[in-house]
């Protein structure tokens, strides 16, 4: 008989809680974990499977160099030295922007980001590429305009509505939403609920939908636009709601005259027109929450197709309710701020595009890199990513990526995207280290879970992402001198080394930015990994809404210095995850702009919308 140990799993963002029965440093048998707050035993086959990713013939067990078109065997000291002295002088040559970082995070693990960004930050340059930037930049521009910053996004409160609505969303396959399956079965067999699906196909999980709409492939926008029109003349909008809530409103409303929804939905989308009806009025009149998935953000006219969902939800009032359209819980934002309207905000040089949530999306990536501009990429750092299979136009990528002075992978196994780079550093797997993720999912309460080790590391070379990160910046020369007070104040705890460290920035304030780097090089060595110290700088870090809502669970009150060495004991305690906080503000106190209302109108939009 083996150990039962908790963890989770990292092949989806729902990371369902995951018990693995582990035997001489094996995975040999996986369940569902039900102490998991969250997810409570329910896991699909993915997760079943974990034990296959883990130990499987594609691992990596060194650090390896190309030579003469074939990868060879080099020490640890040697690739650190070499890969630092190359970015250091394309740096020095062609400028810090031509050097790009991709991934850095997963849907299994993010703390190497932090990180990761930092390095590159220092070697000048704020190329990212993340997969966020694939799937999700327009509703995350769509959101930032609309809420004054590009922050947390919204998110369906599904678990709480009665009707729910599945649009271009197969999550009885891809879950996408906690417990998907079960949800999906509640809503199609509860007679007080209904679960509608619009899709072109007759999907697995449409064949559970109280309703299917199954619209012609790409009418979506015809769609969403007759539904509010339907609403508007069906005087199903919410006044109050509107006025308390909305500004904007006057100037997106004509955008919708004189709009032929009966002919839109029956010629344009193949639809029975009194149906879209019905499953309007259901949408705008009961406790409903729509899940937008990939068949809205990577089809076309995405970013139109999301501002309209968000207009519908708008002026019916669901948002910012129980079972409607909320912002969730965070510890921390897996994006940052990028407005494109601010001057400070650089664009790539080739295509002159601009980042969202400060990520650059990967379908530029190859004209960044083919191009005989001055500044075109010549440096990548790829990890946790593959992106030569996994991102647009692959043909493309692999051109791209043999045209580079020097790409750099960072992977746990030997990959398609490891097979074209110089250099290829073994990782340890998510199941090996210490992590978490940002995808939590949860309001009002704030779900968290520190996943740690559960089998020892496969090769005893392999190193930690953030880990291998911090050698490249000490390998360039980049991490600044420390004193030897920071990395012995963890000894006496967190928050003597919160002090210490606190002590040093008040007289080093242009170190302030590099927080995440210094804990991690001075406070990881005491915890014993660097990703334990990132994740006690989220808690440091926390915004006052979570400080304040962990007190309210029992926690020292929100400005007692212990609190973040009070939770984070209590974290290590429960591999199980757990309930951090409990939000006590709404979603409107959370919006950016000066009125605290929803800045309805984005006026480039207004043509595409016609």
């Amino acid at each position: 008989m083996g150990e039962w140990k908790h963890t989770s799993c990292v092949l989806c963002a729902q990371n369902c809680g995951l018990e693995m029965e582990v035997e001489d440093g094996k995975i040999i048998k996986v369940r569902g974990d039900k102490s998991n707050p969250r997810s409570q035993g329910y896991c699909c086959r993915k997760g079943l499977s974990m034990a296959h990713y883990e130990h499987n013939a594609d691992r990596l067990l060194y650090p390896l160099k190309k030579v003469n078109g074939k990868h060879e065997r080099i020490p640890w000291e040697q690739a650190i030295s070499e890969i630092s002295e190359k970015l250091l002088k394309i740096r020095d040559e062609h400028g810090g922007q031509t050097i790009a970082y991709m991934g850095g995070g997963s849907v299994g693990g993010q703390m190497e980001v932090p990180v990761g960004l930092k390095f590159l930050n220092m070697l000048g340059s704020r190329t990212y590429y993340s997969s966020l930037g694939q799937e999700f930049s327009s509703t995350y521009w769509v959101d930032g305009r609309l809420f004054g910053k590009q922050f947390y996004p919204s998110m369906p409160d599904t678990h709480k509505c009665d009707t729910l609505v599945g649009w271009g969303w197969n999550g009885w396959m891809s879950n996408q939403e906690p417990q998907a399956r079960t949800l999906i079965l509640d809503h199609e067999k509860d007679p007080d609920k209904c679960f509608i699906v619009i899709d072109p196909r007759k999907s697995e999980t449409a064949e559970h939908a109280n309703i299917h709409l199954q619209l012609k492939p790409g009418t979506d926008t015809l769609l969403l636009k007759s539904m509010i029109r339907i609403t508007l003349d069906s005087g199903w909008t919410d006044e109050d709601f509107i006025a308390e809530h909305i500004s904007g409103w006057d100037e997106v409303k004509p955008l919708f005259d004189g709009w032929d929804a009966r002919r839109a939905v029956t010629e344009g989308c193949g639809l029975d027109f009194d149906e879209v009806v019905r499953v309007t009025k259901l949408i705008a009149t009961t406790k409903s929450a729509i899940h937008q998935d990939l068949g809205i953000y990577m089809n076309r006219n995405s970013t139109i197709n999301n501002y309209m969902l968000q207009i519908f939800r708008m002026i019916t009032g669901r948002f910012g309710v129980e079972g409607g359209q909320v912002v969730p819980a965070f510890l921390y934002a897996i994006g940052g701020n990028s407005d494109e309207r601010n001057p400070k905000i650089g664009r790539s040089p080739v295509t002159g595009m601009f980042p969202i949530y400060s990520v650059f999306p990967p379908a530029i990536f190859p004209a960044e890199t083919l191009s005989d501009d001055p500044n075109h990429i010549r440096a990548v750092i790829v990890s946790a990513v593959n992106p030569l299979r996994t991102w647009p136009d692959t043909k493309a990528y692999e051109k791209a990526f043999r045209s580079l002075d020097l790409s750099v992978c960072i992977d746990t196994a030997y990959s398609e995207t490891a097979r074209e780079c110089d250099y290829v550093l073994p990782c340890r797997s998510y199941m090996e280290t210490y992590d978490t993720v940002g995808f939590n999912y949860s309001f009002p309460e704030l779900y968290f879970q520190m996943r740690q080790p559960v089998v020892p590391p496969l090769s005893g070379e392999a190193k930690g992402g953030s880990e291998i990160m911090l050698e490249l910046i000490r390998g360039t020369g980049l991490m600044p001198e420390l004193p030897q007070s920071l990395y012995e104040a963890g000894r006496d705890g967190i928050t003597a080394y919160g002090m210490e460290l606190m002590m040093y920035l008040q007289e080093h304030m242009e170190l302030a930015g590099l927080v995440p780097v210094i804990m991690a090089e001075t406070l990881g060595p005491v915890l014993g990994s660097t990703n334990q110290a990132l994740i006690v700088a989220l808690l440091v870090g926390a915004s006052k809404a979570v400080k304040i809502g962990a007190n309210a669970m029992g926690y020292p009150e929100a400005d007692d210095p212990t609190q973040a060495e009070v939770i984070f004991e209590d974290v290590k305690k429960h591999p199980e995850g757990m309930i951090l906080s409990t939000f006590q503000c709404d979603d409107f106190r959370l919006l950016k702009t000066e009125d605290k209302k929803i800045a309805l109108h984005i006026p480039e939009l207004d043509a595409p919308m016609q």
